[in-house]
C-alpha cells in the first residue's frame, strides 16, 4: 500500500505537508507542557527522521529547515520569536540542522537501497520459480511441440507426393505448404513462450490480448489436462486487453492452471472441471479467475497460503503462489483466494486494463 502511494506525483508533497504541520503541532504540545530546549532538539530530531522514512531526499531536507524554525521559534530565547539572543543556542541549532539533515539523508538512502535489493531479489525469485516450474512442464512442452513438428513431416510428405504427380498439382502442394508454415509458426511460438519464461529480463509492459495469452497457457498444459482426464471450461469476454509484461501474466495463470490440476489429480468422487474465465470489474481492472472442483483449501492454511514455502503438496516448492502475487501486486493488483461451493477453491487475480 506504500509502495503504491509513494508512485503517486502528490505523495512527497503530501509528506511535506502533514510533516510541517506536525512538527509545528508537536512543538506547540511540547513546550506548553514544559518541555526544554534540548527536550525539544531530540524529540524533534526523532520526529523528523520518521517522517523522512516516507520520503525522498528533498523532503528530509524540507522538514530539517520546518524544524529548526520550530526549535527556534518554540524552545529557544526568546520563546515564540524566530530570533535567537543566546550564542550557544544558536550554535545549537546549526549543529541541530547539520545532524537532521545528515541523519535523515542516510535513512532515505537506505530505505531506496532497501527497496531496489528488495525488487532485484524478487526478481530473482520469479525467474528461479519459472526455472523450477518449467523442469514440470517438460512432459507437456514435449506433447505440444510433437504435434506441429507431426505436421511438419506429413505436410512435407504429402507437398512432395502432390509435386510428383503427372502433372503436379500445384494447388494441393500449395495448401500442404501453407500447413508446413503454420505448423512451423507454431513450433517457433512454443520454443519462444519457453524461452521467454526461463530469461531473466526486465518486466515488458503492453497491451496484453487476455483470451489470446491465457489459450496459450492452456495449449502449454493441455496434456496434463488430457492425462489427468480433467475438463476444462473457459470463459472470457472478447476484446478484453490488460497493460502487464506477457510472459510475467502468463505465469501467474500458469501458476494457477497448475495449482487446479494439482488438486484435481486425486479427485474420485467428484466430476474433474477446471474453469478459467475473465471479466472486466467496476476499478478500470480485469478479474482473470481459476476455479477446480478439488477438496478447496483448508480453513487452517487461508492465512498462509500466498506466503513464500509454504505448501500443502508434499513434492511442492511452496513458491508459485508468492511469486504469483509479487507479480500480481507489481502491476497494481491484487490476488486472493475464495471457495468454490459445493466444493473447490476458486483463485483470483486483478490487473490493470489497456485504455490505449
Amino acid at each position: 500500500m506504500i509502495k503504491e502511494l509513494r508512485s503517486r506525483a502528490w505523495f512527497p508533497s503530501a509528506v511535506r505537508a502533514v510533516g510541517a504541520a506536525a512538527l509545528i503541532l508537536f512543538s506547540y504540545v511540547a513546550v506548553s507542557s514544559g518541555f526544554d530546549f534540548d527536550d525539544g532538539r531530540f524529540w524533534l530530531l526523532a520526529a523528523v527522521v520518521m517522517a523522512s522514512l516516507l520520503g525522498d531526499y528533498v523532503t528530509s531536507i524540507a522538514l530539517s529547515i520546518v524544524a529548526v524554525g520550530c526549535l527556534a521559534f518554540f524552545f529557544a530565547s526568546p520563546k515564540f520569536s524566530l530570533r535567537v539572543e543566546q550564542e550557544e543556542d544558536f550554535a545549537a541549532i546549526m549543529v541541530f540542522l547539520a545532524t537532521s539533515m545528515a541523519i535523515t539523508s542516510c535513512a532515505v538512502k537506505v530505505r531506496r537501497i532497501s527497496e531496489e535489493e528488495l525488487v532485484q531479489t524478487r526478481a530473482e525469485l520469479a525467474r528461479f520459480g519459472r526455472v523450477a516450474m518449467l523442469g514440470e512442464l517438460t512432459a507437456s512442452i514435449a506433447h505440444e511441440l510433437n504435434q506441429p513438428l507431426a505436421g511438419l513431416v506429413s505436410s512435407s510428405d504429402a507437398c512432395r507426393r502432390w509435386l510428383l504427380n503427372q502433372p503436379p498439382n500445384i494447388d494441393r502442394a500449395t495448401q500442404s505448404l501453407d500447413r508446413i508454415v503454420r505448423d512451423a509458426d507454431r513450433a517457433t511460438m512454443v520454443v519462444a513462450r519457453v524461452r521467454g519464461m526461463a530469461k531473466n529480463r526486465p518486466p515488458q509492459k503492453a497491451a496484453v490480448d487476455v483470451r489470446e495469452a491465457i489459450r496459450e497457457v492452456i495449449l502449454i498444459m493441455r496434456g496434463e489436462l488430457e492425462r489427468h482426464q480433467i475438463t476444462l471450461e473457459c470463459k472470457f469476454l472478447d476484446d478484453i486487453l490488460v497493460w502487464a509484461d506477457r510472459v510475467q501474466f502468463q505465469q501467474v495463470c500458469l501458476n494457477l492452471i497448475v495449482n487446479g490440476i494439482e488438486a484435481l489429480k486425486n479427485v474420485v468422487s467428484n466430476r474433474r472441471t477446471l474453469v478459467v474465465g475473465a471479466e472486466r470489474d467496476a476499478h478500470n481492472h480485469v478479474t482473470v479467475t481459476v476455479a477446480d472442483t478439488g477438496a478447496g483449501i483448508d480453513p487452517k492454511n487461508t492465512a498462509n497460503i500466498f506466503n513464500a514455502f509454504f505448501t500443502s503438496k508434499p513434492d511442492g516448492m511452496g513458491m508459485g503462489l508468492a511469486i504469483s502475487r509479487s507479480i500480481v501486486e507489481a502491476h497494481g493488483g491484487r490476488l486472493w483466494a475464495s471457495e468454490n461451493l459445493p466444493h473447490g477453491a476458486k483463485f483470483h487475480f486483478t490487473m490493470p486494463i489497456y485504455r490505449g
